[in-house]
């Protein structure tokens, strides 16, 4: 089936889960080159005509939210009817396991907002549940229509005239027979997030769902035990009584006063692959401030004092010199972020009201790099000029191009919600920036990298000749490369595929990374996708510090299956691993 063409127009790849009605294929729509998710009712589900599809359809194009999964069209293929969704590389809620309170609460707030715009459409959901609602690897979450759950008693959705939706997540109401209301969907999404901070279903654990359909009948819920701060608002969620629980705009509000607040989850990086023409954004959250890599005890490289140019020696140059938290606290609550990510950047997140958040980064960057377009501003002595590139969709950049030519790009995106004035935001670090560089070279770093640290190495010597040779007609001689040697690239010249080489830092990583891989000894994770749609990368752990890891990372990018492109980033990752010193 994975060259069959739906429609005439959708090349149906592989599955990428089932649900209790249907099951969901990834697919490329060959008329506008972009993939998409189709959907399909499984063979035995009674809709001969499509006519449950259509209906799908049209409720969805009712609705335009950011945390909706978007419904594009309906498709017949022969006797055969399909729906065509946003392919969102993501996993479900229930694939997430346990998660803690301050996660939950930042998914909640993206659930009930888009629950919040479903309501106003007019329309009741009646069925969340975890496989309903898809995480990015980023922390966007949307509702979806359709599941992928793999657990069956979460996939037992009943479906007679009586009763709609998942035992686990029921309203009492609606398990006694009632109609559902908004109210009903207030109590499902309180048992979701009940079941994503427990584990399970506030009915218990039990494999039965016509058990638990008994107790959610009957109101006879479990206590709420790793709920946190969280607990009184999941409690009144869960009210037996409709009329004892919150509106979903009091969720909203909830949640997003709990999401605006510093949390402690896993750090995700916001990174620029050297031979990428786009930018994957992705969350990053917020730690003490002034926080080194390197702990106390850590021998550190002597620091080269001697400057010269505007940037001097890129391993002493301080990226964190050119932006200031104090200067973005008026945009809401700011916490610099100095240890994460590549070694030429510095970011400050920003928390603003109602869960949105903005990352503002600056970084240093080679001078061949295109400029964005914009008004652009002449200066004389360490700056020739700065670009001011148009705002986008939800970011904003600045450039500044210095007298040796290396870039300082600023840029401020949102990471989390909208709204938010990521031009201003851009603007300050600017003028800060401008500061910096009006009065002399950039400052060293106040603690230097560690002696052993990774950004000691040249990433294009991590992979030599023969193991390029996998990439078929590589160009091995003209490597993309990065300010530092922090990063590098190569393609083929007869087709789209590439890979990169580029260091990285992030918090200790686990299985939800990817596949856990052992290469030369290292610990490894082999991750589909982490990149985007079209990639798999390879993440090398190289050394760990007290709540930090150095990685490195292998992105194979470009045509094919995912299982020939991560076959290609594990075999180039063990390649890596083999030439990487000892830690």
């Amino acid at each position: 089936m994975t060259t069959r063409l739906i429609g005439g127009r959708y090349l149906l790849g592989e599955p990428l889960g089932s649900g209790g009605m249907g099951s969901v294929w990834r697919a490329h729509d060959q008329q506008l080159d972009r993939v998409v998710a189709l959907k399909r009712a499984h063979p035995g589900v009674d809709d001969p005509d499509g006519r449950r599809l259509r209906r799908e359809a049209r409720t969805g194009a009712r609705l335009h939210d950011p945390h909706v999964v978007t419904i594009f069209d309906v498709v017949t293929d022969g006797d055969e009817h399909w729906l065509v969704l946003e392919y969102l590389p993501s996993r479900s809620l229930d694939e997430l396991g346990k998660l803690p309170p301050d996660q939950v609460a930042r998914i909640g707030g993206q659930i009930a907002s888009a629950l919040q715009a479903v309501h106003a459409a007019g329309i009741i959901h009646r069925d969340l549940k975890p496989a309903n609602i898809l995480v990015t690897a980023d922390g966007t979450a949307k509702l979806a229509d359709f599941g992928i759950s793999r657990r069956l008693w979460a996939e037992a959705t009943l479906t007679d005239s009586s009763t709609v939706g998942t035992p686990a997540h029921l309203a009492p109401e609606v398990a006694n027979g009632n109609e559902p209301t908004t109210a009903s969907d207030v109590f499902s999404l309180g048992a979701v997030l009940y079941t994503a901070l427990e584990g399970h279903s506030p009915f218990g654990d039990d494999p039965n769902p016509l058990a638990v359909l008994r107790r959610a009948a009957r109101g006879e819920l479990e206590p709420l035990r790793r709920g946190g701060e969280l607990t009184p608002l999941i409690t009144r969620m869960l009210a037996v009584e409709p009329a004892d629980r919150p509106s979903v705009a009091e969720v909203v509000n909830e949640l997003g006063g709990t999401a605006a607040a510093p949390v402690n989850r896993r750090r995700r990086r916001w990174v620029i692959p050297a031979a990428a023409a786009g930018v994957a954004v992705v969350a990053v959250l917020a730690v003490l401030i002034g926080r080194a890599v390197s702990g106390p005890s850590e021998p550190s490289a002597a620091p080269t004092t001697a400057v010269a140019g505007p940037v001097g020696d890129p391993l002493t140059a301080d990226p964190c010199a050119l932006i200031d938290a104090a200067s973005l606290s008026k945009f809401g609550e700011a916490t610099l972020e100095p240890a994460y990510g590549n070694f030429d950047r510095c970011d400050v997140v920003v928390n603003g009201s109602g869960g949105q958040q903005v990352d503002v980064r600056a970084e240093l960057d080679e001078a061949d790099n295109e400029l964005p377009q914009g008004a652009v501003e002449k200066l004389t002595g360490n700056l020739n000029k700065v670009v001011r590139g148009r705002a986008g969709d939800g970011d904003c950049e600045r450039v500044l191009v210095l007298s040796d030519g290396t870039h300082v790009v600023v840029e401020a995106r949102h990471t989390d919600g909208s709204g938010m004035d990521v031009c201003a935001m851009a603007e300050a670090v600017t003028q800060k920036a401008i500061g910096v560089m009006k009065a002399g070279p950039i400052p060293r770093r106040a603690q230097p990298l560690p002696a052993a640290s990774l950004a000691h190495l040249d990433a294009c010597t991590l992979l030599d000749n023969q193991a390029l040779e996998l990439i078929p007609a590589v160009d091995a001689k003209h490597p993309d490369t990065s300010f530092g040697g922090w990063s590098c690239g190569w393609e083929s010249t007869t087709s789209d595929l590439s890979v990169d080489v580029r260091f990285d830092r992030d918090q200790p990583l686990d299985a939800s990374d990817g596949r856990p891989a052992t290469m030369s000894g290292r610990s490894a994770f082999v991750s589909s996708e982490d990149d985007g749609p079209g990639t798999c990368a390879v993440l090398i752990v190289f050394r760990q510090y007290a709540d930090t890891v150095e990685l490195v990372t292998v992105i194979a990018r470009g045509p094919g299956t995912q299982t020939s492109l991560c076959g290609l980033a594990t075999k180039l990752g063990q390649a890596v691993a083999t030439k990487l010193p000892k830690a």
